[in-house]
């Protein structure tokens, strides 16, 4: 039979464990939240990054101004490397809404409007959120100019 004692030093335990995790994450929260989009795809993401450069939207995302960036895989980005700028610029545009949305406001049925002007239509089958047919992954990822969420393909224009 184990003594009190040590259940109290495994609830000590644990209570420091919590807090150090729960500290840990704040600060990362909290320095996400000074960073930008594209200083966030600079340091995540350096495909995205370069075909986001190529496509001029580099300060767009560098701005003020609030962005929805829905990240395709870094696989599928490679297919439009050595692409026209022109095609470069039409695909990253698909992949930018104007606003910040969290996962939520991506409600069946409606229409978002992409940096192009083209139109993203929302669908929800079997639990998974649609766009133009590409599964969205909501990751709620809050930076200083948006949010970012990932993709399981890539939008076409």
């Amino acid at each position: 039979m184990k003594s009190k004692l040590y259940y109290l030093y495994l609830g000590i335990v644990l209570l420091v464990a919590f807090f150090l995790t729960s500290s840990q994450a704040v600060a990362q929260d909290a320095a996400l939240q000074r960073t930008t989009i594209m200083q966030y795809v600079i340091n995540e993401r350096p495909v995205l990054a370069e075909l986001l450069t190529t496509a001029g939207m580099a300060p767009a995302l560098s701005g003020s101004t609030s962005y929805t960036l829905l990240m395709p895989p870094e696989a599928r980005l490679q297919e439009l490397k050595g692409q026209s700028v022109e095609k470069i610029r039409a695909v990253m545009a698909m992949h930018l809404v104007k606003g910040a949305l969290s996962g939520t406001d991506f409600k069946e049925g409606s229409n978002l409007q992409t940096y192009s002007g083209a139109t993203l239509n929302v669908c929800r089958k079997k639990g998974n959120t649609l766009l133009n047919g590409v599964e969205l992954r909501p990751t709620d990822i809050a930076l200083r100019n948006g949010t970012v969420h990932e993709l399981t393909g890539l939008l076409q224009p």
